[in-house]
């Protein structure tokens, strides 16, 4: 009797679970359909167009080139360059935000008047757009900017932000970081705000002081925050592309030349979109390579 209520009771069991499966299939098929038929569809024309070599005026005149793409990607010295850049366009802005978005957190996280306002004005950068943004700081950093106006009205001459080959590349990872600190501060501001206040009020009874609360306590405890702040910032500082398209058009001598800028001016001024796909591919097979190496060095068993 008992088998038998089993058997019955598993077989109900299943066909419950059978029925949620397909509840939940048809709830994610227009999801999964879309993703396949705009992203992954995409990016399987983008590997395929890699292997060949032709122009956006004749698409149909394609000649297939096999890796010779690739090849040429790692014995151009212009495309290593480029790719110098970027790598260290990104490991500047990573390298900067991290430190600055948390100690912008921790100053909002205390009892401000105009808290909100404040809060609000650091992350108002980060929704406005990025076309918005560079040719604002185009205008501050220009030869005739707001900035040059400033130092020539002391005394100290005209610094060339956008043209001198060791001021270009910091003047944008400035401004990149300028723009997106908003982001990483309200990430920590997240974190800092989940930390259990017990865990606090035990480092305050054993008399920890602020800067041994902050190293033994609050660093480690924002550990995993960290490693989402440091993916997602150097993931974008991968794909940024309008600091070089507006600022400087990658000069001077190529200092400024992102590789997304590189990969539209293959593409659509030099008309090789078969060169301009591998560069993607590499980008892409970077950026998932870059963020897995970075979650797997960051990693923590920190938890609360």
């Amino acid at each position: 009797m008992s088998s038998t209520t089993t058997r019955i009771d598993r077989g109900a069991g299943g066909k419950r679970s059978r029925r949620e499966l397909l509840v939940a299939t048809a709830f994610l098929a227009p999801f999964l359909i879309i993703l396949v038929i705009f992203q992954y569809v995409p990016v399987g024309l983008l590997v395929r167009d890699s292997f060949f070599n032709y122009t956006l005026i004749n698409p149909d005149l394609q000649t297939f080139v096999g890796f010779d793409n690739f090849v040429r990607i790692f014995t151009d010295p212009t495309t290593l360059q480029t790719i110098g850049v970027t790598l260290i366009f990104a490991a500047g802005m990573v390298v900067l935000i991290i430190p600055l978005g948390f100690l912008l957190a921790n100053y909002l996280n205390q009892s401000l008047p105009g808290r909100g306002i404040l809060r609000t004005a650091v992350f108002l950068p980060v929704i406005t757009s990025s076309v918005v943004v560079a040719t604002l700081w185009n205008f501050l950093l220009a030869n005739e900017g707001l900035v040059n106006a400033a130092l020539n009205s002391l005394g100290l001459g005209t610094v060339s932000f956008l043209t001198d080959t060791s001021l270009a590349l910091p003047s944008i990872i400035i401004m990149s970081v300028w723009q997106q600190v908003g982001m990483a501060t309200i990430l920590y501001l997240g974190g800092l705000q989940s930390i259990p206040g017990d865990v606090m009020e035990a480092s305050f009874l054993d008399g920890a002081g602020p800067v041994k609360r902050t190293f033994l306590i609050v660093i480690p405890l924002l550990s995993r925050t960290t490693v989402m702040v440091v993916v997602i910032m150097t993931v974008f500082a991968l794909q940024s592309f309008t600091p070089a398209y507006v600022m400087t058009q990658g000069a001077p001598a190529g200092t400024t030349n992102l590789l997304v800028y590189e990969i539209y001016k293959q593409a659509f001024t030099l008309q090789d979109p078969g060169f301009a796909s591998a560069l993607s591919v590499l980008l892409l097979v970077g950026a998932i390579t870059i963020s897995l190496i970075q979650m797997r060095l960051l990693r923590t068993r920190w938890d609360y």
